[in-house]
């Protein structure tokens, strides 16, 4: 009875050590660094929410997608996409509450978007103000060519008018 109850017993401590350290063990996922990594990493996200027949995966990569728009490391941030990414997460999951967190994400982005349309709108005006002032100025480069040549010619008629008396 020592013998098997013996075997047994390390058995069951031997499936325990695997247990444990598999869980323990975390899997290493590899953070995008650069910008093709960052590029692949888009790219296949895109394509898990575009093709993937589990609705719950669409949903992740999406979700998964719109954190790597706003990644710091990501040269190529993309706050738009994430806000579009975002909300479509928001409108296909089955999540009913979303947390704080993605609450304020949601909103943060909103904001980023209503501040880059208000720069938009800046930078139009200020291109238009650049292009009236440029305009100005080749009218008044033209004003002073026309104050001289009248100033020329006043100087002209002088001489003449001095010579006649």
């Amino acid at each position: 009875m020592g013998s098997p109850f013996h075997r047994l017993q390390w058995g069951c401590i031997f499936l325990l050590f695997l247990f444990v350290v598999s869980c323990s063990v975390r899997q290493v996922v590899k953070k995008p660094e650069g910008e093709k990594d960052f590029f692949q990493e888009t790219s296949q996200l895109e394509k898990l929410v575009r093709e993937h027949p589990e609705p719950s995966v669409r949903d992740q990569s999406r979700l998964q997608l719109a954190f790597l728009y706003v990644n710091h490391r990501n040269p190529q941030l993309n706050y738009t996409q994430a806000l579009q990414e975002m909300e479509t997460y928001l409108s296909v999951t089955s999540v009913k509450a979303p947390t704080e967190d993605f609450q304020n994400w949601i909103m943060v982005l909103r904001e980023i978007e209503k501040l880059k349309t208000n720069l938009d709108r800046v930078q139009k005006a200020n291109k238009n103000l650049r292009d009236e002032v440029a305009g100005l100025k080749e009218t008044n480069h033209k004003m002073r060519e026309t104050i001289e040549k009248l100033q020329r010619l006043d100087r002209q008629i002088e001489e003449k008018r001095s010579l006649t008396k």
